[in-house]
């Protein structure tokens, strides 16, 4: 999947190399914690932060079948993150796993603004949202849970 979402981002344009980030953390969450995250979120455990609280400057999140490179090197000036998600399903006709690939940029409050998409054509603008809202989920409440 990493292999997959690096040819996504060299192809959208916005980076050469998810490797030429050195600095990159690789975050693996176990389903359970994904869950304590997106709980502790939904419970007001874990305060919302903005964005730019968040002292990641880039890391790779990967949960369930998803996939997220978040770069703090934006496209879009008044974006504090852009967010390139791979996001794997099984297919109802053979059981292999296809993916999509969303990069979508954020602004301080979290709200996405998309960028680009690529994968399955039969993902329609409500599915595609449906999967960005789904990662976000976690997102936010792993950046919050860092943040200071």
């Amino acid at each position: 999947m990493l292999k997959e979402l690096n040819e996504y981002i060299i192809e959208s344009g916005a980076c050469n190399d998810i490797s030429q980030y050195d600095d990159t953390k690789y975050i693996q969450l176990p389903e359970e914690h994904q869950q304590q995250i997106v709980n502790s979120m939904n419970s007001g455990d874990v305060p919302l932060r903005k964005a730019s609280e968040c002292p990641a400057k880039r890391l790779l999140l990967h949960f369930s079948n998803t996939m997220l490179f978040v770069n703090g090197d934006t496209v879009d000036a008044e974006a504090i993150y852009d967010v390139y998600l791979a996001q794997g399903s099984n297919s109802s006709d053979d059981e292999m796993m296809s993916y999509t690939y969303t990069s979508f940029s954020l602004d301080n409050d979290y709200q996405p603004k998309l960028i680009s998409h690529s994968g399955d054509d039969k993902v329609d603008e409500k599915q595609l949202w449906g999967e960005i809202h789904t990662a976000m989920l976690t997102l936010r409440g792993f950046m919050s849970a860092i943040s200071e």
